[in-house]
């Protein structure tokens, strides 16, 4: 508990909102929420009986309000075993700033608040772009895969900025700093650190991980940023930027390693950084070429690592030679100790264009991944992985 007041003293300075803050986690201890909640909140579907190594259609409502934006971003609760989808495309129409939380248990979506209007947009005394009337929210976003869960907080965590949010010409203002936004779940508020002299992580179609054993945040965009457990201050780590824009990263906690999937201009290559000891402690990257199953270059692809099986699963588009358009997406896992890709030759897809939500769900044992566009509501699927019997 002590560790937790540090975090969101932190986050708040000591003001009457962090006071309020801490008497609530110390109420209801909401650093275990799942104390809280009970092991029964978390409802175990049988999906031991699906079929493996194929995707099959887990969930698609009749009727939504909101559409899955192919900018936005994903990230998976290893508390409550849910995982939430934020971002907009931020074209046309679309200003999306709201949580839109999936519960595999119970088969459900929902939004923990209303996205703010557009007339709710300001640049605040600090020269941060907020919005929200009776609370304050971020600017919708494009958010790719710049969004965390951090289990240290019991928050997500959002590295990305809104560059592409026409709002700045609008307002004739444009926000001077783009700070991490923090959003508490238990209380499903916004906040943003006190220190805004810090060098935030520039995230611009970038991608981000989390470091179970050294407990950081990755961000990895216009360089590599950390941020160390005590949750102070993010540090620039001295190391060469490998990749341009639209890219995935994740975390292989098997190997203790950063694996970097996708690239600008295309890429079936695998990039994996080792970090360092300590958080903004330089580490080293290494180009591996995989083997296997043909791979079709691509960016902006979902990946998630398998923590049971130690393989990464990811669906990079088939584009017929001479082609611009995909007709398909392929399913493949990857082998890093092989260093070999492995098509599932039942798990085709159709062609999935700029996705970055998929997660594994420890819990269940299972990958779930989120189709939809601005036409239909989302679709979730699954797949349950099985080597063995590929």
């Amino acid at each position: 508990m002590l560790r937790l007041k540090r975090k969101i003293r932190f986050i708040l300075g000591f003001s009457a909102l962090a006071l309020l803050l801490l008497a609530t986690y110390e109420l209801f201890d909401l650093a275990n929420p799942l104390r809280i909640l009970g092991d029964s909140s978390i409802q175990s579907a049988d999906l031991g009986g699906i079929p493996a190594n194929q995707w099959v259609r887990y969930y698609q409502p009749a009727y939504a309000k909101w559409r899955r934006q192919g900018h936005a971003g994903i990230a998976y609760d290893t508390q409550r075993a849910t995982f939430y989808i934020l971002g907009s495309d931020t074209h046309g129409q679309n200003w999306d700033n709201s949580v839109h939380e999936f519960d595999p248990g119970t088969k459900s979506w929902t939004t923990h608040y209303p996205s703010a209007d557009s007339e709710n947009y300001r640049v605040d005394d600090r020269g941060v772009g907020i919005s929200g009337d009776d609370q304050t929210l971020p600017w919708a976003m494009h958010s790719y895969d710049n969004v965390l869960y951090d289990p240290i907080n019991d928050a997500l965590v959002v590295t990305a900025q809104p560059g592409h949010n026409p709002i700045s010409k609008m307002l004739g203002v444009s926000p001077r700093i783009h700070p991490t936004w923090f959003y508490y779940l238990p209380l499903r508020i916004w906040l943003t650190p006190e220190n805004l002299t810090q060098d935030f992580p520039s995230n611009f179609a970038g991608s981000s991980a989390y470091d179970i054993e050294r407990q950081a945040l990755i961000s990895y965009g216009s360089g590599l940023f950390e941020l160390g457990p005590d949750r102070i201050e993010w540090q620039k780590v001295p190391t060469t930027k490998r990749h341009a824009i639209y890219h995935s990263m994740e975390y292989d906690s098997v190997r203790k390693q950063l694996v970097v999937f996708g690239d600008y201009r295309n890429s079936n290559a695998v990039w994996v950084y080792k970090p360092g000891l300590l958080a903004g402690e330089a580490g080293s990257w290494d180009k591996k070429e995989p083997g296997g199953d043909h791979v079709p270059p691509d960016q902006h692809f979902p990946v998630a690592f398998d923590e049971r099986s130690g393989v990464f699963l990811l669906l990079p588009d088939n584009r017929p030679a001479g082609e611009e358009r995909a007709t398909s997406a392929g399913t493949f896992a990857y082998d890093p100790d092989r260093n070999q890709y492995r098509r599932l030759p039942d798990a085709d897809m159709p062609a999935l264009g700029m996705n970055y939500m998929m997660v594994y769900d420890s819990f269940r044992r299972v990958f779930f991944l989120v189709t939809g566009d601005w036409k239909r509501p989302a679709v979730v699927w699954v797949l349950r992985l099985d080597l063995a019997s590929l």
